[in-house]
């Protein structure tokens, strides 16, 4: 285990403690939270976290960390209004350690931030990114632990404008108790290499990780589905699928939306872009292994299948009524990639993807219009799907894009 860097967050006699560090214009503040301290000189020993006399200039962005013991740890984050409390050590860690790195990214307004995890197998470094649960950081933290492969992140992987990825050195944090369904040998790994950790989650030492700092090209985007009882298997993914995944990934300002949009079209014409599905961790490991582990990429021998069906709109069917005006609501901007539609919304830095049909309903949005006459206009066009089926699913549709406040709705007459 490399041994925690020196305890520069150190103030004897002190309740509350600043710290800073050069990688990140953030303040901690520390409350009776030493511990705490401790921690993120284990979990993140490059970033040089330093005690501090001077006061906070106003308006600066602080974290703060309370110990309330015996009930753990409040964390008050910069970006949310309601703090965080009952927490572990690993939890509270965990917290500052988001916020640190919010504060990389939004200090370097060029640089992406992509929420995934990544590895460098064979001399690529492989993005692995998908929906919440599917296992990215259990399976790199897994790969991590085969020989020749670096870890470079678990949770977020800045891109600068040249596509250069960085590391930000940061260990893995697993969710404890780690699942039934994993090997004993990783099992043995994990326990042998956990640093800081409380009955949730664990961080773990990756004796081949990448140091902060360190460069390499983003060579792959793979996209995990884990599906009960599949085979691993890769598929082949579209460009506009690969490209939404991106934008919704993305946790950096994405600045202005044109050029946004230009750059992860051009930073996905340049990578692999492949599903993962899987329900076996070793299986998974063993697919990259005979995909990436070679000089070529992929490996010549590779068997992908055709792409997947894209994933519908995300959230929960709010139903909508199609007798009400609906309109696009401000400050949301759209762009075409592919067949596909765009939407960024602009206060919350948020991304939506559209399908070619609900493409073509935001398109009829350009003037306010009942649900009845877009329902009337998609009739024309699918002339052979019944018109039930054409309602219910505007319905849907409208009722989707009403909750993410992407268009706004009105009483007719």
């Amino acid at each position: 285990m490399r041994p925690p860097g020196p305890r520069r967050w150190a103030a004897p006699g002190r309740a509350k403690t600043q710290l800073t560090c050069a990688e990140a214009p953030q303040v901690v503040e520390l409350c009776g939270a030493e511990a705490v301290g401790r921690a993120l000189d284990t979990v993140m020993p490059d970033w040089g976290l330093r005690a501090v006399e001077d006061p906070v200039p106003p308006g600066a962005p602080v974290t703060v960390i309370t110990d309330v013991a015996p009930k753990g740890y409040s964390f008050q984050s910069w970006w949310s209004r309601t703090p965080l409390t009952k927490l572990g050590l690993a939890g509270a860690s965990c917290g500052v350690v988001a916020d640190l790195v919010q504060s990389y990214c939004d200090a370097r307004p060029d640089t992406l931030g992509l929420h995934c995890g990544a590895v460098e197998v064979g001399g690529h470094l492989l993005a692995f990114t998908g929906p919440f649960r599917a296992g990215k950081t259990t399976l790199v933290t897994r790969l991590a632990a085969e020989p020749g492969m670096r870890l470079f992140c678990d949770d977020v992987l800045p891109v600068r404008p040249d596509g250069q990825a960085v590391a930000l050195g940061i260990q893995p944090r697993l969710r404890l108790p780690l699942p039934d369904r994993v090997s004993d040998g990783f099992r043995r790994y994990v326990a042998d290499h956990l640093t800081v950790q409380d009955s949730r989650y664990g961080y773990v030492e990756s004796p081949e990780q990448a140091r902060t700092g360190t460069l390499a090209p983003l060579a792959a985007l793979i996209v995990l589905r884990r599906e009960e009882g599949a085979p691993a298997r890769f598929h082949r993914m579209r460009s506009a699928e690969a490209a939404a995944h991106l934008i919704r990934q993305n946790i950096a300002d994405p600045g202005e939306a044109e050029a946004h949009y230009d750059r992860l079209t051009a930073l996905v014409a340049g990578l692999f872009c492949v599903t993962l599905v899987y329900s076996d961790l070793e299986e998974a490991v063993a697919q990259v292994h005979r995909a990436f582990a070679a000089g070529h990429l992929p490996a010549p021998d590779l068997e992908i299948d055709a792409p997947l069906p894209p994933d519908p709109i995300e959230g929960d069917v709010s139903l909508a009524d199609l007798s009400g005006v609906y309109c696009r609501a401000a400050e949301v901007s759209a762009r075409e990639i592919g067949e596909d539609v765009f939407l960024w919304q602009m206060e919350g830095r948020n991304f939506f993807r559209l399908n070619p049909v609900a493409g073509a309903v935001w398109d009829l949005l350009e003037e306010p219009a009942t649900g009845h006459e877009i329902a009337a206009t998609l009739m024309d066009v699918f002339a052979d799907t019944p018109a039930e089926i054409i309602a219910a699913d505007l319905s849907a549709l409208l009722g989707q894009l009403s909750a993410r406040g992407l268009v706004t709705a009105s009483l007719s007459g």
